[in-house]
């Protein structure tokens, strides 16, 4: 590990102590998870205190920085985390086909969550100075909350191997700068997202 990997790990954990999370860095390689419906690669739980990371992956660190931008949120009490978080639930029991009223709206706030989150998650990489390509992680980021938009069409999550994060073909498709509007896909990322079957 480098030294700034070294520093931002240690942070993470007197962070996680100060809060009383539970820091989780599991030993595994795999998914992790979330809800019934949902695989991730790790997961901040602000209910149960705990942030979770599979450690064994290429990109471990990308996700440890972007579940410990989510308990800044928290810490915080920002807009997007009071609005969006609460709303995982309602989308957990939408994509395992119960009706629920209103599901564009807790989509769009948890969308809201997720770039307030990705924006963070790029200020700490400058902070920490982290060996992470801000442009890539970038990219990746916007992939990601396109998504969400995305799945008010499919009513599915996507399946692991293929989340818009790690689908090398949408990643290439993604600007590498945040937008101003994700509330309507544009026609080159419906198309690669068809394509590649996100």
């Amino acid at each position: 590990m480098s030294p700034q990997e070294l520093a931002f790990l240690d942070h993470v954990k007197k962070e996680c102590k100060s809060h009383g999370i539970k820091l989780d860095l599991r030993k595994r390689s795999g998914y992790l998870r979330i809800g019934s419906n949902i695989k991730c690669s790790g997961y901040f739980d602000s209910e149960n205190k705990e942030l979770v990371v599979a450690t064994k992956r290429t990109d471990w660190l990308d996700i440890l920085v972007h579940e410990y931008a989510h308990l800044t949120q928290f810490v915080d009490q920002c807009e997007a985390w009071v609005e969006g978080a609460s709303t995982t639930d309602e989308i957990d029991r939408w994509l395992g086909g119960e009706e629920i009223e209103d599901i564009e709206r807790h989509i769009v706030a948890c969308r809201n969550l997720e770039l307030d989150n990705e924006k963070r998650s790029v200020e700490i990489i400058k902070k920490f100075d982290l060996p992470i390509d801000v442009e890539r992680y970038t990219k990746k980021a916007n992939g990601y909350v396109y998504f969400y938009t995305w799945m008010l069409r499919t009513r599915r999550w996507s399946k692991p191997g293929n989340s818009p994060y790690s689908n090398e073909t949408v990643i290439s498709t993604m600007p590498n700068e945040f937008q101003e509007d994700y509330k309507n896909l544009p026609d080159y990322v419906v198309r690669v997202f068809e394509e590649q079957g996100i």
